[in-house]
């Protein structure tokens, strides 16, 4: 257990010195860490539970393992290895950050409070924690939901979610952890619900969440609040719900000015809700009178102006905005990209508000661009892209979303030119190469759109369409064996094991595999990949399968002959060396020997070395 620190003070009554405001969550891990602290209590506030285990176990243990027994078991906790070349650190993210925090010993006990509402469906809380199993089926997981909280224990780790009422009484300081999205409804699935995001409301105000925890006796010496404006989770407009927090929790005892801005703004937001605009209007520039440096009430005033048709004024009070506070002009300043694609003028209602405001604002006409583009209004969005490019000849996005547009329309060869623009621009854009391999294959172009496909794939543009679009261009290439797998990748024939799926054992022996897909002869030489790292483990062959994120696992014939495969045998004396070994006759032997070899070549774990004339087997 941590020692009791010395500076600790009762939330609402004592003014708590150390109070860290961020956007990003996952920075209170870093907080922490540089405070040094440990053996803490974490009292975490939040509507996500932030904890997720992080696969950084490096996969070249599983080739250290002494019997395949114990192979099988490292790979029942599947989502626990690295397979990507990121350090561990790079892989702390807002959704995962408490649990390098447990590891490390920053945190002994985590106490997760959510919001009144979750407690009224348990069962989403329990089943919460039960998909955190599916990562990491080898911990041992209890869950108790009662007496109005759910329990997990995880391992050493015991999770309490409970709500607000119902927070334990602690004995010592907690570490106070609060993300400001607590206080509000899921603005993403208030949007599904067609509600109007602008007028939303708090469940409850920070006010309200300070006195809950001093009746609950909560202390703490550390407090870290995130705004989470990024990604949409806190409605922009109420980012300063989040210096509200950090406010009260430093200044129990409100300076006047500061306590009569608040009711100002909170009043404001309530007049709006009720559609009461005009007595909305008079309350922010109350708040403003007091404090003509509030970014917040400029921009809620700026959206509530745009909505009376007093356009000029709007965009004067969202520039002001955002020359005190330049996070305003964040791309999440609109819920544009929050509305689903069956609410099409509302979504273009945000965007076109936001260049009313700003009409240089790239990122929103590109938004509205590609919004457009979705719902096949072509003219509208070649129109937005094209106004872009002439200001700004280098907008990779509006370049992509131009060349998009122009494939859609079969313009191949204007598609070619925009989409190869964007590329350069910006190589990584797995969308703008797939679309680009459309317009290739259009123009009988081949190679160069295989070239594209395949780039596609390796930047993460996974779907069925380019495998499908590779098989049918290697077919016509007569290029059989590298079609067949791509069409194979659509049924998912492979019978490897991966990492994210429970898999039987790779055996030589499997079904009907097309003899003409791998250009394999008796006097072929192959040799292993030097890319997959391998080791023999009892009878079995483990393989590291790397590129794919798969673990391979051989049974004793698979393991010979692939132990076999040493770059000077031929495919006939791997062939021999199995009658010799299994006392198999010479046709099975040779079936089987072929088959298996065929699809490591297909799946690239050999390669081939030599090919010189032999006779037959």
């Amino acid at each position: 257990m941590g020692e009791t620190p010395s500076s600790a003070a009762l939330v609402g009554r004592d003014a708590i010195d150390n109070v860290v405001l961020m956007e990003d969550h996952d920075r209170a891990y870093h907080a922490w860490k540089q405070a040094r602290l440990s053996g803490r209590i974490l009292l975490h506030i939040d509507a996500h539970i932030d904890w997720a285990w992080i696969g950084d176990k490096d996969p070249r243990v599983l080739l250290e393992a002494r019997t395949s027994r114990q192979v099988e078991s490292m790979l029942e906790a599947r989502g626990l290895w690295n397979l990507t070349a990121r350090a561990s650190s790079e892989l702390v993210h807002i959704g995962n950050y408490i649990y390098p925090a447990l590891k490390e010993g920053i945190v002994r006990e985590f106490y997760w409070v959510v919001p009144d509402r979750f407690m009224e469906r348990p069962a989403e809380v329990v089943g919460c924690f039960q998909s955190l199993g599916t990562i990491n089926p080898q911990a041992r997981m209890t869950i108790t939901a009662a007496d109005h909280a759910v329990v997990a224990t995880i391992d050493d780790t015991t999770v309490t979610a409970c709500c607000l009422p119902h927070v334990p009484r602690f004995r010592e300081p907690v570490l106070l952890d609060i993300d400001t999205d607590f206080l509000l409804s899921d603005p993403w699935e208030r949007a599904r619900a067609g509600d109007d995001l602008w007028k939303l409301l708090p469940w409850i105000w920070p006010d309200e969440l300070v006195q809950r925890l001093n009746e609950r006796g909560v202390s703490t010496d550390f407090v870290t609040i995130a705004y989470s404006v990024e990604g949409g989770f806190t409605p922009l407009g109420y980012k300063y719900l989040g210096d509200e927090l950090a406010l009260r929790l430093t200044h129990p005892r409100l300076p006047e000015r500061d306590r009569r801005l608040l009711i100002e703004k909170r009043l404001a937001a309530c007049d709006r809700h009720h559609n009461e605009p005009e007595h909305a209007i008079a309350r922010y520039e109350a708040a403003l009178a007091l404090a003509p440096e509030d970014a917040s009430s400029h921009f809620n005033l700026a959206y509530l102006y745009d909505e009376r048709g007093a356009y000029d004024l709007a965009a004067r009070r969202y520039r002001e905005a955002v020359q005190l506070d330049p996070t305003y002009a964040t791309a999440y300043n609109h819920f544009g990209p929050m509305y689903p694609s069956t609410m099409l003028e509302r979504a273009r209602a945000e965007y076109e508000r936001i260049l009313r405001w700003d009409p240089q604002r790239v990122d929103a006409r590109c938004g509205l661009a590609d919004l457009l583009a979705r719902h096949e209004r072509w003219e509208p969005a070649t129109t937005l892209y094209r106004t872009i490019i002439e200001s700004r000849p280098d907008h990779a996005d509006a370049l992509r979303g131009l060349g998009y547009v122009c494939a859609k329309q079969r313009r191949w060869d204007e598609a070619i030119v925009h989409l190869s623009r964007s590329i350069v621009l910006r190589p990584d854009g797995g969308f703008a190469h797939f679309w680009l391999g459309e317009a290739y294959g259009h123009r009988q172009r081949w190679d160069e759109a295989i070239d594209a496909y395949l780039t596609a794939l390796r930047l993460g543009f996974h779907n069925v369409a380019p495998h499908r679009r590779l098989g049918n261009l290697y077919v016509r290439k007569r290029r059989f064996h590298e079609a067949w797998k791509h069409y194979r990748k659509l049924v998912g024939v492979w019978t490897g094991r991966t990492l994210l799926r429970r898999r039987a054992d790779f055996r030589p022996r499997f079904a009907n595999v097309t003899r003409e897909t791998v250009s394999l002869t008796s006097a072929t030489r192959l040799v292993k990949s030097e890319t997959v790292p391998w080791r023999l483990i009892e009878e079995q062959a483990v393989l590291l399968d790397l590129d794919r994120g798969a673990v391979v696992r051989l049974n004793p014939v698979g393991a010979e002959i692939w132990d076999a495969i040493d770059g000077t045998r031929t495919v006939a004396e791997i062939v021999a060396h199995i009658c010799r070994t299994f006392e198999v006759g010479r046709r099975t032997a040779r079936r089987d020997v072929h088959r298996f070899l065929e699809r490591l070549l297909r799946d690239e774990l050999v390669e081939q070395r030599v090919s010189v004339s032999a006779a037959s087997v």
